[in-house]
This record gives C-alpha cells, sequence and structure tokens, in this order.
C-alpha cells in the first residue's frame, strides 16, 4: 500500500472551486428603484461542488463571497466542521491520521467528532521498537512508496443534515511482524454540537428504527441471493463476488443520512472482507423513514428538482434561488429569481455541482455578531491559501449589467 499524504496541521474541508461567475444589477442611478424590477433583497449561503457561497442581495446590488468551509446550521447557529491531520514518516513506515472536528461560530471552543483511531498507539509503539529510527521530511521524493509499515486511516465527511453529519472512517494497518494486518471501514453519523455518535434509534425513535433496520437486512438478504443466483448461472463478476458474501455482516450502526425528495432516508453500509482480508463494503439502497421533528428546519435547505432535471431550485418567500446544470452536468449556473408572475432573474455564480443545500440568513436576519463571527470564518478559510475572494458589483444602468468571470482554485489547505 503507498503512503499517505498527511500534514499536521488543522484542514478545513477539502473544497475545490472552478470558476466563479458574479454578477449584479441595479436600477439606474438617480432614479427610484422599480420594485417589479429591483433586485429582491436576499441573503443566503450556498453550499455547491467543494465551496460555500455568501451571497447578499438588495435593491443596490449584489455581494458574494467564496470559501473552501462546510457549515451546517443547528437551532438559528451556524457551525464550522473541519479535519485535522497528523503523522510522521520514516524510510521504511509511515503513519497518517485524521481527526473530525466542529466549532460553533463565534465560540472558542472545538469539539471532536471523531477521532478514535489507532494510529497514534501504533507510532508510539513503533518509536519505541526503533529508538534510532529518525523522522523524515514526508515531501521527500526519494522515500519507498510501499514501506513494510504503513498504518493510516482516513475520514471522508459524505453529507450534513442539520445537527448531523454523515462520514466514513477507513483504517488500514500493515505492521511488519507485529499483529495480523487490519484493513476495516465503517460509515457515522455524529452530532455536531456534542461528537457524540448517533443511533438509527437516536435520530428516528426505537419504533421507526426497529422497522428500517429491518428492512435493511432483508435488503441485504436479497442482495447476496441474486448475487448467489447470479454467480451460480455463469456471471464471472458475480461468481468472484461470491467467494466473499460470508464476510459481510450486517452492521446497525454503520449507516448514514442521505434525503430523497427532500423527505429523510438512512443508507446503511455493510463492512466485509476480500479473499486478501482488504476492506470492502456493500451500499445497500437508501431506505425512506419517517421524518422525525429535527428535520423540517433540514428540509427548508434542501433542493427541489424540476421533472425534467433540468433545473434545481430553493423557493423562498420574496424569492427564489435557482441553479441550472450545464450539459456535461459538472456545474451550475445560479441565479436569483424576484417574485411575481414575471419575476426576472438575477446571475450570481457559475459553481461546481452538486448543490447541497441553502442556508437562509435573512428569516430570521443574521445578527451583527453572527454576521462578525461568518465574517471571520470566511476570512481564515479563504486566505489560508492566499485565495481570499470578495466581489460587489455594480452595474450604473439595468440594460448595461454585465457579468464577471475570476478562475479560482480552492485546495485542500491548513491552518497552523
Amino acid at each position: 500500500m503507498r503512503r499517505a499524504a498527511w500534514r499536521s496541521a488543522i484542514v478545513r474541508t477539502a473544497f475545490t472551486a472552478g470558476a466563479l461567475v458574479v454578477g449584479t444589477l441595479t436600477a439606474c442611478r438617480g432614479e427610484s428603484p422599480n420594485p417589479a424590477t429591483a433586485m429582491p433583497r436576499a441573503e443566503f449561503l450556498f453550499a455547491a461542488g467543494d465551496s460555500t457561497y455568501w451571497v447578499h442581495a438588495s435593491a443596490d446590488g449584489l455581494r458574494l463571497r467564496s470559501a473552501p468551509i462546510l457549515l451546517t446550521q443547528v437551532d438559528g447557529r451556524l457551525f464550522e466542521v473541519f479535519l485535522s491531520d497528523d503523522g510522521a514518516e520514516y524510510a521504511d513506515a509511515s503513519f497518517a491520521t485524521s481527526q473530525l472536528w466542529a466549532r460553533a461560530l463565534g465560540g472558542r471552543d472545538s469539539v471532536r467528532l471523531f477521532g478514535d483511531s489507532p494510529v497514534l498507539t501504533e507510532m508510539r509503539a513503533w518509536r519505541k521498537a526503533h529508538p534510532n529510527e529518525a523522522e523524515i521530511d514526508p515531501s521527500d521524493e526519494q522515500l519507498e512508496d510501499d514501506p513494510r509499515t504503513l498504518v493510516q486511516d482516513e475520514i471522508e465527511i459524505l453529507d450534513v443534515h442539520g445537527p448531523y453529519l454523515t462520514f466514513e472512517h477507513l483504517l488500514n494497518l500493515d505492521i511488519e511482524g507485529g499483529r495480523p494486518h487490519r484493513h476495516e471501514g465503517r460509515r457515522f453519523v455524529v452530532d455536531v454540537r456534542s461528537g457524540r455518535i448517533a443511533s438509527v434509534a437516536d435520530l428516528l425513535g426505537g419504533r421507526e428504527a426497529t422497522r428500517v433496520i429491518a428492512d435493511a437486512q432483508q435488503s441485504l438478504s436479497r442482495l447476496t441471493d441474486s448475487i448467489r443466483s447470479a454467480g451460480r448461472s455463469g456471471d464471472e463478476r458475480a461468481a468472484a463476488a461470491v467467494e466473499t458474501l460470508d464476510s459481510f455482516v450486517f452492521d446497525s450502526s454503520s449507516f448514514g443520512i442521505t434525503d430523497l425528495d427532500r423527505e429523510p432516508a438512512i443508507a446503511f453500509m455493510v463492512p466485509g472482507k476480500s479473499t486478501e482480508g482488504e476492506a470492502l463494503a456493500l451500499h445497500l439502497p437508501p431506505l425512506a423513514v419517517a421524518a422525525p421533528a429535527w428535520w423540517s428546519a433540514v428540509r427548508a435547505t434542501l433542493p427541489t428538482w424540476t421533472s425534467d432535471s433540468s433545473r434545481v431550485r430553493w423557493t423562498r418567500g420574496r424569492y427564489e434561488v435557482a441553479a441550472r446544470p450545464s450539459a456535461e452536468g459538472d456545474a451550475l449556473a445560479l441565479v436569483l429569481v424576484g417574485s411575481g408572475a414575471k419575476a426576472r432573474e438575477w446571475p450570481v455564480a457559475t459553481v461546481g455541482a452538486p448543490a447541497y443545500q441553502l442556508i437562509a440568513l435573512d428569516d430570521p436576519p443574521l445578527d451583527s455578531a453572527g454576521r462578525s463571527a461568518l465574517a471571520r470564518a470566511f476570512d481564515v478559510s479563504a486566505s489560508l491559501d492566499g485565495l481570499a475572494q470578495r466581489a460587489r458589483y455594480q452595474a450604473p444602468d439595468l440594460s448595461a449589467a454585465t457579468t464577471r468571470r475570476a478562475a479560482v482554485r480552492f485546495i485542500r489547505v491548513r491552518h497552523d
């Protein structure tokens, strides 16, 4: 196995944004804005592709900021989610680990959401057994690509729904002369407020949890029966898969939250192993569940697609936010739409796909303390790699409105 890249630093969520399009339309100077054509007042956070966009619009124009930051809203409070990486490199050993954190904007303390990994424990044991080995620069191009001791884990953030974050944790332990190799993977849901790992019952209540777990077990049984049947019929791929089926054991705690048409669903990941001991996973189809009370706030952040999938939108009281996917499906043209039968559109940005969520900041309005905390978070996240982005464009006349384009590349950034 190859070495894993790591940095001993707090790492903001890996967001990578492509082309950014910003435009503003305003009334003619010296004239009162026409209510029918003036840009509606709106303020929201829009998460798409690998960035979050902070949009503020009024009759005076539009302001936009973007940053590689992951935010979620719980009971009116914004939380930032980020990762910290640690590890060490030696001539023939590699150690790399990640921890997952959340912090309420405006607060000083971060909550560790996940970091229960044996990587650092194994690193300390290896150092004790090899006291003469010196740590080396992880960027050294002379490093062996396949060290005999490789201990690493990886956290992948999959989605966030209000207070609950879904992520996968992958662990690989290959220790020369040590215990048997371990290759494991699981899915988790964690509360960003407390760091508590959630069960299905915590999210849905006991009765609904019992039903969905039983449905998932039946789904797994149907899936494995189908694979066995295909294997007996001569399907070579299915025949190869049959050899590993007995290693897949249903684990009701290995699941994530997803959404189907803005309604909640639970997606179980069933861990298994290959014939060589490598970690495998069966991802069961999402199962629709009865919406718990906390879902109503989440539903408002989720998009609605038109029947022909040509447009995704969020409807607010005085305005609508909509996006049209590009022909290739890798970008979205974001627009702000006024109210009324003949509502006009204002271009906001071209962003990477897919669209995740929209967090409204205007109902109730963001207070001064919240605005300052959000601005600081954007400043830190966007400036860590020297790519702070601010935009404020005003057109002197409605008919002369233009759009501006700036190419921006966001990379996985460090916070020291």
